[in-house]
């Protein structure tokens, strides 16, 4: 499950719709708590330095190493990204998969159609790393 709070929800959702027709993307912080429980203590957003930013999303390799830098030792980590899907579904594509090489991370995702967000839905990596299972994504209100 993806814990997520309503404000950090609401500033993806802008984000998508602000980049659209461009994905939008964004790294989750936060921590891991027993089974698949991942809680998200803040968002990250991130330039889409991809080339064809209407197709794909790279996270800017600066934020991530900066990021990184700045939660080593501490109790938060990096646990997910986050990505738009302008005009598409609410699913992984096969190019989100062969960008998938940190198994642990969760993968949330905004569909976004015509310039409004429609849905957002979480993923985590399968145990045989060929595709991905949903993940229930719990919205926190008041965060």
């Amino acid at each position: 499950m993806l814990l997520l709070g309503a404000r950090d929800l609401k500033a993806l959702i802008d984000a998508a719709e602000a980049a659209y027709p461009e994905e939008a993307c964004a790294l989750l912080v936060g921590r891991r708590g027993p089974g698949d429980r991942i809680f998200v203590d803040r968002i990250v957003q991130s330039r889409n330095v991809a080339e064809d930013r209407r197709r794909r999303f790279e996270v800017d390799p600066g934020l991530r190493i900066g990021l990184e830098r700045e939660l080593r030792g501490g109790p938060l980590a990096v646990v997910g990204v986050w990505h738009s899907h302008p005009d598409g579904p609410a699913r992984l594509s096969a190019t989100d998969l062969a960008s998938a090489y940190e198994p642990e991370l969760a993968w949330l995702l905004t569909m976004v159609a015509g310039g409004q967000a429609l849905h957002s839905a979480a993923y985590l990596l399968n145990d045989r790393g060929d595709g991905f299972r949903p993940l229930d994504l719990f919205i926190l209100q008041g965060n």
